[in-house]
């Protein structure tokens, strides 16, 4: 998005999700409305020390701060920071806050860097649960998504299964399906049989997969080596098993959500548009209900409602 200098010179807050690969930046108006978007390629886990961090925050904000006349209502404008940011490989760590911790929870226990800038940066504590668990980034995305009650479930590498109540995280449970696939496909014994990229519109191929997960989720390191063997066998093609592997990877994950979430009526999705189908295509194979959430306004959304109950706070 590209604004006049002009409209940037309205910029009330800057908030940061600034994640392990990536970093993208948002310029509030006072309303709280997105007026203009910025990213680069700087993840926490692609920089070392704080003068790297400070530097990437200033190749992404520094031309809407140039484009504020006063230099005192530049040093005003608040900035504000979710995600692997806070992490121990991050900028400065933030400190995990327990399970129920809302928007002014999360504000309280923010940490503050200083910056070259000549304003200082709050980072947003992740949140923990006592299994252990713990998650950053996804507790701003939950209070922004707009919903204060039921199963909300944030695909990624790390998928995240969440329980809202009263609008703040109860319980949550994060599955390793994404960095499994990941692994598989690329590593293991059976990367040059799942070359092929899965067709979610090959339903009989999804639903053995998924079947096959509901069947005996405990025995996965076995059921692994059957697919694998399907195919040296010639029992099945590469190109079916590779659409199998997605269902039963995807069956494992919500087999074992809902051993945990067993009354769910219904899902809300915070996902990508390519995760989204496969979600929607497991949901219905488990009879749930699935509604995705627009993923574009959660993060902003969160931020701006975190940084406000900062600023209140204060």
């Amino acid at each position: 998005m590209t604004l006049e200098t002009s409209a940037l010179s309205d910029v009330a807050l800057i908030g940061l999700d600034w994640g392990s690969t990536n970093l993208r930046a948002y310029a509030f108006a006072a309303n709280g409305e997105v007026i203009d978007t910025r990213s680069s390629e700087s993840g926490a886990l692609t920089l070392s020390g704080p003068a790297a961090f400070d530097a990437a925050l200033r190749t992404v904000v520094q031309p809407w701060l140039a484009a504020v006349d006063n230099e005192r209502d530049r040093t005003e404008i608040p900035m504000i920071a979710c995600g692997m940011v806070g992490s121990k490989a991050g900028w400065r760590e933030a400190p995990y806050c327990d399970c129920g911790a809302g928007a002014k929870a999360l504000a309280k226990h923010a940490i503050h860097v200083e910056t070259t800038l000549g304003k200082t940066l709050a980072i947003i504590p992740g949140i923990r649960s006592s299994e252990p668990d713990v998650m950053r980034g996804e507790e701003t995305q939950l209070i922004g998504c707009g919903l204060t009650e039921g199963i909300v479930v944030l695909p990624g590498t790390h998928s995240k299964w969440v329980e809202l109540r009263d609008g703040v995280v109860h319980s949550f449970a994060t599955f390793m399906t994404g960095e499994m696939n990941a692994l598989i496909r690329g590593q293991s014994s059976m990367a040059a049989l799942l070359k092929d990229s899965p067709n979610a519109a090959d339903f009989p191929a999804f639903d053995l997969g998924v079947n096959y997960a509901r069947a005996g989720a405990a025995s996965w390191l076995h059921d692994l080596f059957v697919l694998r063997a399907s195919v040296v066998s010639g029992q099945r093609s590469a190109a079916e098993i590779s659409t199998v592997f997605s269902g039963w990877l995807l069956g494992c994950e919500f087999a074992a959500a809902l051993s945990m979430y067993p009354n769910a009526p219904k899902v809300s999705l915070i996902a990508s548009p390519n995760l989204v189908p496969w979600y929607e295509l497991a949901a219905t194979r488990f009879a749930l209900n699935c509604d995705v959430l627009n993923t574009g306004i959660a993060t902003p959304r969160g931020l701006w409602r975190i940084a406000q109950a900062l600023i209140d706070d204060n």
